[in-house]
């Protein structure tokens, strides 16, 4: 737990000596999308096992959208919050979200894994925040094997 807690407080004074540096101006943020978008494609890359211990891992999704953006690319890194195992656990993360048409938005992020069904939320300083949910099949996992990519499909809504 406590190199879970050192990387937290690290990420998060990093964020703010240099997060403020490499934000978009509010002229740039304040162009305002809406998007629900259909992700193709989640994959979550770290170490997993049935039975688990503290993790870190990463989750990278692409997809198309309908509204004002017509893409979505999301890379966060996360650190779980206790046990996490391809069937369940609680991490938190931080990262950036991209909308084809917008900026980079820099995002603190929460991921809760229950049974394989991912629920995953992104909140910015700014406003931006995303939801959304995603589905994996653990097979090798749930066999016992370790896994170390995990993929599934799924929905985001955003407004940024």
């Amino acid at each position: 737990m406590r190199p879970s807690l050192i990387l937290l407080a690290l990420v998060a004074s990093l964020v703010s000596v240099v997060g403020p540096t490499l934000r978009p101006s509010s002229a740039g943020a304040a162009a305002g999308h809406t998007a629900t978008c259909v992700v193709t494609s989640y994959t979550v890359s770290g170490s997993f096992n049935r039975v688990g211990g503290a993790a870190a891992f990463a989750v990278a999704a692409n997809g198309s959208c309908v509204g004002t953006s017509s893409s979505v690319a999301v890379n966060i890194g996360f650190a779980s919050v206790g046990p996490w195992s391809c069937d369940g656990g609680a991490a938190l993360g931080s990262g950036v979200i991209t909308a084809n048409n917008g900026p980079n938005e820099f995002v603190d992020a929460t991921l809760t894994n229950v049974g394989g069904e991912y629920v995953i939320e992104l909140h910015a300083l700014d406003g931006t925040a995303a939801a959304g949910q995603f589905t994996t099949l653990p097979i090798a996992c749930d066999l016992g094997q370790t896994q170390t990519t995990v993929g599934g499909t799924g929905t985001l809504t955003f407004t940024a």
